[in-house]
């Protein structure tokens, strides 16, 4: 039946399309990934960046999918991300444009059966993944869009004769408006709403103001794809699902009610007779509108959206779940400031031990929405349980980052980060292990033990807090560095007057006491324990403080 062969023809196109996308994201992603992190520096070319990469790509979900990423790790601001995203809007109308060009001019099954045996046959030699069975793949859904397209052409030829097509006309705009957000809404596509409208339009199906109206509702339907993905997001994905339904809502709109009843004398001041490129022309020219409407007030408008979220806390998530690991330079960036945010939390632990109160720093309270740092607790075991948690949610994070394709340099700093966290919180585990230790020695009816428990935390409350500011603070990696040596000379210098204190409170010529003897013993147990932490500790810092230099392996 050729309704059947319709719905046929638009299950192949939409096949043909997550193919296209597919091949295309593994051919370009890295250096997709690179335009999105440099060439978004301002309003407008951020907008330009979203419109050619999202008309080269044919893939406004896969831009989109990037931006959040990247915004979701700190990589772009609010304002550079809502930007791209509203150019993804422009960019996504030449899909139109080469329906209208290729798909109603060309024999199209003639043109896909060579296009999709050729780049079958290759799919099914090349090595998986290789440069040219990508490519390969991306025929291959260009293949089958032609393929599907060519179907629901030859399909609806026929539909007249078995059907009154009138029934489908003379309709108010408004039931085609809803009609086109319903069908977005349904198959997550708006590109594919303009290919099924163009396919009725070049049928006489419909009039060319039915479907521009059909077109704008699908404009707003596939919005729903960013408001399903933020449900359960970050803050920033709700943020930029916001930006985008807002901008979509008020630019279709205006286009409903201002252009639509416009577009005769649109079309004839464009010069534009053929009904097909009239409605990609107004597609266009609508989202055209809207962006030259929008871009003096982005910064505004992003500004407005921070104002308006200022007092949403990103409680369902933490950075890991926000950023996929398949966008290997965000999930980079993720891992880096978990791993700082671990770091700053041991150090915190270690103060604890000593009873020193981390809360009331301020540097650390203004660190702590920043880095999801919690120091809170009052029982080191605790704070201690839940470092142990976040290192093993981090160690699952590399393992999925791990298993994308990466090159030498990103492998080399995932293992970096590794190494780094195990280490910060083996020192915290030696501090775990000597707690009780430090206990006894603070509550010790000996003298000389209290002092030395004293000094212990005398130290501590001064080279952590120390640390809290040279990794917190606003300052060059070479002066962290230089500051970290200074501080491991210090903890060296620090245990052999640790020690030596011990050794001078043994009185020469005297016979030690049995309980005074083992408490000597567990003083310099607790020396060697506590420079041991530090000496891990500084260490993983400044480990951390040159991979900063340059987080995403480049």
């Amino acid at each position: 039946m050729p309704a059947l062969n319709l719905f046929f023809g638009l299950g192949i196109f939409l096949f043909g399309m997550s193919q296209l996308e597919k091949g295309i994201r593994r051919l370009s992603d890295a250096r997709l990934k690179g335009l999105l992190r440099s060439s978004s520096n301002t309003s407008f070319s951020s907008i330009l960046l979203g419109a050619i990469s999202t008309a080269v790509l044919q893939s406004s979900s896969m831009v989109s999918l990037l931006v959040m990423a990247f915004a979701s790790a700190g990589l772009l601001p609010l304002v550079n991300a809502i930007g791209i995203i509203l150019g993804a809007n422009l960019g996504t109308t030449m899909t139109g444009w080469l329906v209208a060009t290729i798909g109603f001019k060309l024999d199209l099954q003639a043109m896909a059966l060579p296009v999709m045996g050729i780049s079958s046959l290759l799919l099914v030699l090349m090595k998986n993944r290789s440069k040219l069975n990508s490519t390969a793949l991306v025929f291959l859904g260009i293949g089958l869009l032609l393929f599907g397209l060519g179907i629901m052409k030859a399909s609806t030829e026929t539909i007249p004769q078995q059907w009154d097509v009138a029934l489908l006309r003379g309709h108010h705009p408004a039931i085609y408006l809803l009609l086109g957000i319903f069908v977005a809404l349904l198959i997550q596509s708006s590109s594919a709403v303009m290919m099924m409208a163009l396919t009725a339009l070049n049928a006489d199906f419909i009039t060319l103001q039915d479907a521009a109206a059909l077109v704008i509702g699908a404009d707003l339907g596939t919005t729903s794809t960013t408001i399903l993905a933020s449900i359960y997001g970050s803050v920033i994905k709700r943020k930029l699902a916001f930006a985008h339904c807002t901008f979509n809502l008020i630019v279709n709109l205006s286009a409903f009610v201002v252009l639509l009843p416009l577009l005769p004398q649109l079309l004839s001041l464009l010069r534009i007779s053929d009904p097909l490129y009239g409605l990609v022309a107004f597609h266009s020219v609508m989202n055209l509108l809207g962006l030259i409407a929008f871009v003096p007030f982005l910064t505004v408008f992003a500004n407005w959206i921070e104002k308006l979220f200022s007092k949403a806390k990103n409680q369902s998530q933490n950075l890991l779940e926000r950023v996929p690991p398949a966008i290997t330079d965000a999930a980079l960036v993720a891992v880096q400031d978990t791993t700082l945010a671990i770091t700053v939390q041991a150090v915190c632990n270690a103060m604890r031990v000593f009873a020193l109160q981390p809360e009331k720093l301020k540097i650390i309270i203004d660190a702590q929405d920043r880095l999801e740092v919690a120091v809170a607790h009052e029982q080191f075991d605790k704070a201690y349980e839940e470092l142990k948690q976040k290192e093993g949610a981090l160690l699952q994070y590399l393992l999925k980052i791990q298993a994308q394709p990466l090159n030498e340099n990103q492998a080399q700093s995932l293992e970096k980060y590794r190494r780094i966290t195990r280490s910060v919180v083996y020192s915290n585990k030696t501090l775990k292990d000597i707690s009780k230790d430090l206990e006894e020695l603070k509550h010790s009816t000996i003298t000389t033990a209290n002092a030395l428990y004293e000094q212990q935390k005398l130290f501590h409350r001064e080279t952590y807090q120390r640390l809290a500011e040279l990794i917190l603070g606003d300052h060059t990696h070479a002066y962290v560095i230089e500051e970290l040596e200074g501080l491991q000379i210090l903890n060296d210098k620090h245990f052999e007057e640790m020690n030596n204190l011990v050794y001078a409170n043994i009185s020469a010529g005297e016979e030690i006491a049995s309980e005074q003897s083992s408490g000597i013993s567990t003083q310099l147990n607790v020396n060697h324990e506590v420079h041991h932490a530090s000496k891990n500790m500084f260490a993983s810092i400044h480990g951390l403080m040159l991979t900063e230099n340059n987080p995403l392996g480049e």
